[in-house]
């Protein structure tokens, strides 16, 4: 079926904004409010995405996952179909992954970020006339109650933030459940080495995926991830490959959009002197931003995509491929020559970027 998921079936999202969602990637506001994982899990809206998904109906809010398919890269749609299909939870739905995040505390601006998930974003946020931030800090009060324990068959927790190990209230909930038999999937901005608490408790899992967001090396990386001292990052990430957990793979995670495309080959490179027995494509994890649309690179004009392609080496045909979904628009291209020098009054921007955003200022003045 081009369209089914069995995300519905087998997984519930709650975001630092208390918010259900099927999944991380469902971009659209379905649940009401509900005050438990199972309340969400068996609600009327997911009832009804359940049947939608039974009748392989298109689904607004599962573009990205389309999208993803349609460049031949694996899909979340994909990933979940393959591990619960044909486990039976379609006639008896179970919570076998769950995602939570307990607040937006984040130490970094990234270009493509906001209140909602960085708390640092908050009087940017006010500067720039953005109205979807509600506070500085948000925080969840989460817990597994009584009535939730019918569904819950875990396999799988995945923990995004803000920055996770802002938080030590994880290791409160992880305390609490039977972490030897679960999978963890971790996102950080690597900015903190954790403690050994920490530590200890993450070689209790039965198995770590530790997702290391990067975007960038050296002067691009500390642009694009406001916030971040690339030494320091390099520094972690160096710790990270020799600590000696042997249930734990570390995943960099390269997100491609207008400000950090050009600086993608020496990520590549620099990735490669620290995994240089591995194929870099089964090392690294990638995505291409959607929104905001100002950052997408497939609104560039045709000039600046083939400046792109002439100055990469890797990945070059994935690259291309997302390039051409859509057309240039000039509008979302004036937005993100704006965007850009709001951000330049913070930091320089590096040459590489400097040198795309030149030749878009020379097809907006025609």
């Amino acid at each position: 079926m081009k369209h089914f998921c069995m995300a519905p079936f087998v997984h519930v999202q709650k975001n630092s904004f208390n918010e259900f969602n099927p999944c991380c990637m469902f971009n659209k506001r379905i649940y009401h409010k509900h005050d438990s994982i199972s309340s969400a899990f068996n609600s009327p809206e997911n009832l009804e995405l359940r049947k939608k998904m039974l009748n392989d109906e298109y689904i607004d809010g599962c573009e990205k996952c389309y999208r993803d398919e349609s460049l031949d890269k694996i899909s979340y749609r994909q990933r979940f179909n393959d591990r619960y299909l044909d486990k039976g939870y379609v006639e008896n739905p179970k919570i076998k992954e769950l995602e939570i995040a307990l607040s937006n505390k984040c130490n970094f601006k990234c270009v493509d970020c906001n209140t909602k998930f960085s708390s640092s974003w908050y009087n940017d946020d006010i500067l720039l006339g953005r109205t979807f931030y509600t506070s500085k800090g948000r925080d969840v009060t989460f817990s597994i109650k009584d009535e939730d324990y019918e569904y819950l068959e875990l396999n799988e927790i995945k923990i995004l933030g803000g920055e996770p190990f802002l938080e030590k209230r994880y290791l409160d909930i992880f305390k609490k459940i039977d972490v030897e038999n679960i999978s963890l999937f971790f996102v950080t901005n690597n900015s903190i080495f954790p403690s050994i608490e920490w530590i200890e408790q993450l070689r209790k899992f039965k198995n770590v995926i530790f997702n290391i967001s990067i975007d960038g090396v050296y002067d691009v990386a500390e642009f694009v991830r406001y916030g971040k001292k690339f030494s320091k990052f390099e520094n972690n990430y160096d710790k990270w490959i020799s600590l000696n957990i042997k249930n734990m793979k570390i995943v960099p995670h390269y997100v491609f959009h207008s400000l950090n495309i050009l600086n993608f080959d020496d990520t590549i490179n620099w990735l490669k002197i620290r995994h240089p027995n591995e194929n870099i494509k089964n090392v690294l994890s990638y995505d291409f931003l959607m929104q905001p649309d100002m950052l997408n690179l497939s609104f560039l004009p045709e000039e600046c995509k083939s400046l792109i392609i002439d100055n990469i080496e890797n990945f070059k045909d994935e690259i291309k491929s997302f390039l051409n979904t859509n057309q240039y628009q000039k509008e979302k291209c004036m937005e993100l020559l704006k965007y850009y020098n709001f951000l330049n009054l913070r930091i320089d921007g590096p040459k590489q970027i400097e040198r795309l955003m030149k030749c878009l200022r020379s097809i907006l003045s025609k």
